[in-house]
């Protein structure tokens, strides 16, 4: 069972019909509900990740159904703007989305899996760190702390813990961008092609059948970092 955090909008919605062909999966979503997606092994379950109890009864009600779970952490935020004059609630709700909610989904799930002694975390970051993004750089960059620990905490169970840390890719964000910031985007990849979705579900399936894998970080960025 996977349950994909970030569901309903980028990155997150345009994997889910190909990371549906790996297992069933609990897709997550904080606002609007997807209305395009039928798949049969794909169930959509409304969750504040913000909200610490929201995600326990979340995880309590779908207990049943969680065996060899998969998590991957792929919902974020970023509210930009220069840290001197930052708003101290939009910092914690980017932290809380961004990185608390993985440890909550982690710390409640991880008793799931010791059980079964198997587990898969996979959290999503990104090789962003620009001006005006301070929060979000962050956010991501504790990922590295957290996802470390835990696995060396948990490694002896068969829970692996990993960061896959994502480019520019060819999602409905990108052309979303005016044609400067696009033209810089590109000019940073050798290659000057976008990444493919393909290359995330690729990447979590590796993650998820590779056992010595743990602890790690994978980069799929075509080589612009």
């Amino acid at each position: 069972m996977i349950i994909l955090t970030g569901a309903s909008g980028g990155i997150g919605l345009e994997i889910i019909e190909e990371l549906s062909k790996l297992d069933d999966i609990l897709a997550v979503y904080n606002t609007s509900k997807p209305t395009d997606i039928k798949i049969k092994n794909v169930t959509f379950s409304k969750v504040d990740i913000s909200n610490h109890d929201e995600i326990k009864d979340f995880i309590d009600q779908e207990s049943r159904k969680l065996k060899d779970v998969t998590l991957v952490n792929m919902a974020a935020v970023s509210i930009d703007g220069l840290l001197a004059n930052y708003d101290i609630e939009d910092w914690e709700k980017v932290m809380s989305v961004n990185l608390s909610s993985n440890f909550i989904f982690s710390r409640y799930l991880i008793p799931i899996m010791i059980k079964d002694k198997w587990g898969r975390i996979i959290h999503v970051s990104s090789t962003n760190s620009a001006i005006g993004a301070g929060a979000y750089s962050s956010s991501k960059t504790g990922l590295d702390g957290l996802s470390k620990t835990l696995s060396k905490e948990y490694g002896r169970y068969n829970i692996t813990s990993n960061i896959i840390k994502l480019g520019v890719f060819d999602t409905g964000m990108f052309h979303k961008l005016s044609d400067k910031n696009k033209k810089a985007f590109l000019d940073l990849v050798p290659s000057k092609k976008l990444g493919k979705t393909s290359n995330i579900v690729n990447a979590i399936d590796f993650l998820i059948n590779s056992e010595f894998v743990n602890g790690a970080s994978i980069t799929i960025d075509g080589g612009s970092s």
